[in-house]
């Protein structure tokens, strides 16, 4: 059950950010669409690079106080890393344990002749690195840069082979779909 909350949480995060391939300008847009809602009880605060693309952000609950007014608590912070071109090829997701940010989970996004896959690894504190993918989702796009297909691939047991869970075929982009966000 974990595993399928997981897949359909890769899948909504790209549905959410509207976008097949997700590029340095995805990143901004969605970063600014949350900032910018002042009433969503989180507050949040990026670091950007030379070239003004986001390479950390961090995450905070808004816990108010009667008299002090507002107190920040650490939820998560993200580290991303993209391509020479632009193009997302991982985030690092931390979480606030014990008043130190911990490693949780990495996703880690590639784009190869017209398939874009985004492969989800869980951090394992015994060894130090992250364990092999648990989750796959590919998504098979058209030359005008809209998904064809979507599947959702899962690793029930460690060393196993990962397992096509289900597939779907798109038969229309979402309402609202912003072109600019798979473009550098």
């Amino acid at each position: 059950m974990k595993k399928l909350l997981i897949c359909s949480m890769m899948c909504l995060m790209t549905l959410f950010a509207k976008a097949q391939v997700l590029t340095s300008a995805s990143v901004q847009k969605v970063y600014e669409s949350v900032t910018t809602d002042v009433d969503n009880g989180f507050a949040y605060n990026a670091e950007c690079d030379g070239d003004g693309r986001i390479i950390a952000m961090e995450v905070y609950r808004k816990k108010l106080q009667r008299k002090v007014g507002v107190t920040l608590i650490p939820v998560c912070r993200y580290l991303y890393t993209y391509t020479a071109d632009g193009l997302l090829s991982s985030r690092i997701k931390y979480v606030w344990r014990r008043n130190t940010w911990r490693c949780f989970a990495r996703h880690d996004y590639s784009l190869t002749d017209h398939l874009y896959s985004v492969d989800y690894s869980r951090w394992n504190r015994k060894k130090n690195t992250f364990d092999e993918a648990t989750g796959k989702m590919t998504y098979t796009l058209l030359p005008d840069c809209t998904v064809s297909n979507i599947a959702c691939y899962c690793r029930h047991h460690k060393n196993a082979p990962l397992k096509l869970e289900w597939q779907s075929e798109v038969i229309s982009q979402p309402v609202g779909w912003d072109y600019f966000l798979t473009k550098k």
